[in-house]
């Protein structure tokens, strides 16, 4: 007999917490914020435009979280009250309906298996060892996308549409002149990736922004910030070592080749990436002791926390900061690019 895992109430507000339902399914309709917070200090005050950007941005991730929640407190209510209606109508119990519409089959071993298999170089350790977790994961996913399902029902059969108050376009001022980018200099959307080399997100966003790139064409501009946040000091350096491959025109070989190289940074050195990059090694070592490449990369970070990052792959497009993503960065990405460009016809 088939197992199912049935969706209660609770626990669809624990998922939707987690940003993993149907927000895009949902219309929102603009409202006006009221003036927002701000501060004295030292007989300064600080509200709106002239805040620092660091507040700007945590405080805009706030009213994200703020909205998040709110539509997850009515998306929990309709979901209740619709299959209550319905159960009501064909003469069903509350709990026969919602296991029929919230309730998924357990994940297989061979779902398990699959799923190790398709992603190895991101899951440490062995099957056996994360056997476990990986099927709760697919638990969770599989009754996510019932979850999804029985919302987009819900969108068809009774027009329910979410009204939130819409967030203001949140807009920081980033340094872009003299960083490696790639793409058209004059392009009207510049995407900017504040990113750490031992950052697996970071390496998993490479073929993103390279499908990003390779599908809006002239359109787009990708500008390559360090934030080099892992204690272990290895990003640090290999971020130098990048500067100093791009003062030999080799900044992107180098980098690809670092992020290639990732799982092994611990255990080989700058010197010999360099090497094998096919670097000038004198001219990198000149380099590397200018101290010129620390002062960049040194920069970078002390920029980056002033605008709030505080994880890594952080992006921005025109300014803009990407909420933290839900899963699909390149549909997230595309949608605040296509955003862009709209405002810009």
């Amino acid at each position: 007999m088939l197992k199912k895992l049935s969706l209660s109430p609770l626990t669809f507000r624990h998922l939707k917490r987690h940003g993993l339902v149907a927000g895009m399914l949902l219309g929102v309709t603009a409202l006006a914020q009221a003036a927002g917070p701000g501060f004295h200090y030292d007989g300064q005050q600080y509200r709106g435009d002239n805040l620092p950007a660091a507040i700007k941005a945590e405080l805009y991730q706030l009213e994200q979280k703020f909205n998040d929640q709110r539509r997850e407190v009515i998306d929990g209510y309709i979901v209740n009250r619709y299959v209550r209606e319905r159960a009501q109508a064909e003469g069903k119990s509350f709990a026969q309906l919602q296991q029929e519409l919230l309730s998924a089959p357990l994940p297989t071993d061979a779902d398990v298996e699959a799923f190790y298999n398709a992603n190895k170089a991101r899951i440490p350790g062995p099957l056996e060892q994360v056997r476990e977790q990986i099927k709760n994961y697919l638990k969770q996913a599989l009754l996510v996308e019932k979850q999804r399902q029985l919302l987009e029902m819900i969108v068809e059969d009774k027009g329910y549409q979410v009204e939130l108050a819409a967030l203001p376009q949140l807009r920081l001022p980033i340094a872009l002149e003299g960083y490696p980018s790639k793409g058209n200099p004059d392009a009207p959307i510049t995407l900017v990736e504040f990113a750490d080399y031992q950052c697996p997100h970071c390496k998993n966003a490479g073929p993103v922004t390279k499908q990003l790139l390779k599908e809006y064409g002239d359109k787009v501009r990708l500008v390559y910030r360090d934030f080099p946040i892992n204690r272990s000091g290895i990003s640090r350096k290999v971020a130098e070592a990048a500067v100093c491959a791009d003062r030999q025109g080799q900044y992107w070989p180098f980098h690809e080749l670092a992020f290639e190289r990732q799982n092994y940074l611990k255990n080989i050195s700058i010197e010999m990436l360099a090497e094998e990059a096919e670097l000038d090694m004198d001219a990198f070592n000149s380099c590397l002791k200018s101290g010129e490449p620390q002062q960049i990369v040194a920069g970078s970070q002390a920029e980056a926390r002033e605008l709030g990052i505080t994880s890594t792959p952080t992006f921005f497009v025109n300014g803009r900061p990407l909420p933290h993503s839900h899963g699909d960065l390149l549909a997230e990405l595309k949608s605040l690019i296509d955003d862009e460009l709209k405002s810009k016809n």
